[in-house]
């Protein structure tokens, strides 16, 4: 594709997204250039995506922030917290930026792109996170609603997704935050058998709370074991009305 023609399909890209009227098409191309593609067309450095970068992280945070803050009237800090660490992680974003196709108009090196560069996560992160800033400051009257309605228009389904399995970010942290509140008190790991070879081995842990056992795990290793069974209390605590985020 020359790019004469990916600049005819990079616009009709944004015309899809409700973004052909923005004030400023050069900020969108300069959310699309890593910074190996500057260096090698010997361009100042603050031509990449890295400021747009910046700034679109902070947009991110604060619509998702703002959500989270809304939707979960109940919840406390620290479920938020784990909650928007896992919507704005590499990974997240990495998809957001395929399923609308964003990694198509990525601009980067010869040598970038041959080592796999438009399949890196950290860098349809980074680009994701530039096209926002590029919305932000594009959309000069409404730019944040035009990035909160951007969001919840397109990721809603991968959002509450997240939010559905809660219980499997961190579940033993998430466990051991509950027991503390209710009296100080850490819950226990127990092993309770160890199934199969050496080297192919299966785990049980039963995990107890005031010599009470709420649930059991299995996994390939202890710690895995430890995780599956936190995730299976907090199900099971939740189930009973025990649990409030």
């Amino acid at each position: 594709m020359s790019i004469s023609d990916r600049e005819i399909n990079y616009c009709k890209f944004l015309d899809t997204l409700g973004f052909s009227n923005s004030d400023d098409f050069s900020l969108f191309e300069a959310a699309m250039r890593h910074t190996s593609y500057t260096n090698e067309n010997n361009l100042p450095a603050e031509c990449s995506y890295e400021r747009l970068e910046f700034l679109g992280d902070a947009v991110l945070k604060l619509v998702v922030s703002k959500y989270l803050y809304n939707k979960f009237s109940d919840s406390k800090e620290g479920i938020l917290s784990k909650l928007r660490g896992e919507i704005v992680a590499d990974k997240t974003l990495a998809q957001f930026a395929q399923k609308i196709g964003l990694n198509e108009y990525i601009l980067m090196s010869k040598n970038e792109r041959k080592s796999g560069g438009e399949k890196k996560q950290s860098i349809l992160a980074c680009a994701f996170e530039a096209f926002l800033g590029a919305i932000y400051l594009t959309c000069k009257i409404d730019g944040y609603k035009r990035v909160e309605d951007f969001i919840e228009n397109n990721f809603k389904d991968e959002i509450e997704e997240i939010e559905k399995n809660i219980e499997n970010i961190n579940p033993k942290q998430q466990l051991q935050e509950y027991t503390q509140e209710l009296n100080h008190t850490l819950p226990e790991y127990v092993l309770l058998s160890r199934t199969g070879s050496e080297h192919k081995s299966i785990f049980e842990i039963g995990v107890y709370f005031n010599g009470e056992l709420l649930a059991k795990g299995q996994g390939t290793s202890k710690k895995n074991a430890q995780q599956d069974a936190a995730s299976n209390a907090l199900k099971i605590i939740k189930s009973e009305e025990k649990w409030k985020q």
